[in-house]
């Protein structure tokens, strides 16, 4: 908010957390009764790019990607 980016400061990346709420899977039973919510903590990474030679936005896809496997593999994660 109140804040221009300047095409020399391209890329830029961001990462949030947010809690969230997730509705319970299907159960099969009626639609009416108790609602029930996972809750639980995401961590997004954002980025944008310029397309000065159409290619930015794989690039930098593929930066975060290998960023997420190094920190679950870090971790001891298992990940697909």
């Amino acid at each position: 908010m109140d804040h221009a980016v300047q095409l020399q400061d391209l890329p830029v990346r961001v990462v949030c957390s947010s809690t969230c709420y997730r509705a319970e899977t299907d159960t099969g039973r009626e639609p009416w009764g108790l609602y029930r919510v996972h809750q639980f903590t995401k961590v997004e990474m954002f980025g944008v790019t310029a397309a000065e030679r159409g290619t930015e936005s794989e690039e930098l896809l593929d930066e975060f990607v290998r960023l997420q496997k190094e920190i679950f593999s870090e971790l001891g994660l298992h990940y697909r």
